[in-house]
């Protein structure tokens, strides 16, 4: 019974990491900010966001996929063996630094700030960056959720 609640509600963190994501693109502030863009200008920034949500959700693949191998080689060890807390807390760790520093070091084609040609799109830009941290970290934390009950299910 247990194994199957955590199993749900790690599908649901994964599922609402995942709407958080792809939330960013229908804020208001992310619209507005289109809005004060030529449309060159938008192709670039919507090539951009595809870029980067790729990249994103490759890096959290890439961490979970390390989570799985932690759990499976956890399993399958003989003598002692992780606590539950204990694989939760190493696999929710290691598929957030994995997804970060993928993220991170991943190369960008281009950054919207070379394209910007004026303040008032500066402006918009920032308030509009500052907006998709607060989306980025509620889906992020989602996802750290979603891993960490796909975690204790397999203990189950």
């Amino acid at each position: 019974m247990v194994c199957s609640i955590s199993c749900s509600l790690s599908l649901f963190f994964l599922v609402s990491m995942i709407y958080m994501n792809n939330a960013v693109s229908k804020n208001n502030v992310v619209e507005q900010y289109k809005h004060t863009l030529p449309i060159h200008l938008q192709n670039i920034y919507n090539t951009i966001v595809n870029e980067r949500t790729s990249i994103n959700y490759y890096g959290y693949g890439l961490g979970v996929v390390l989570s799985l191998i932690i759990i499976i080689y956890n399993l399958k060890i003989k003598g002692v063996k992780l606590t539950n807390m204990g694989l939760v807390c190493t696999t929710t760790t290691s598929c957030f630094i994995t997804n970060y520093f993928y993220y991170i070091l991943s190369p960008k084609t281009t950054y919207m700030l070379n394209h910007i040609s004026n303040g008032e799109q500066a402006k918009a830009w920032l308030l509009m960056y500052r907006s998709m941290q607060i989306y980025y970290h509620t889906g992020l934390v989602l996802g750290i959720l979603a891993v960490a009950l796909l975690s204790f299910a397999f203990r189950c």
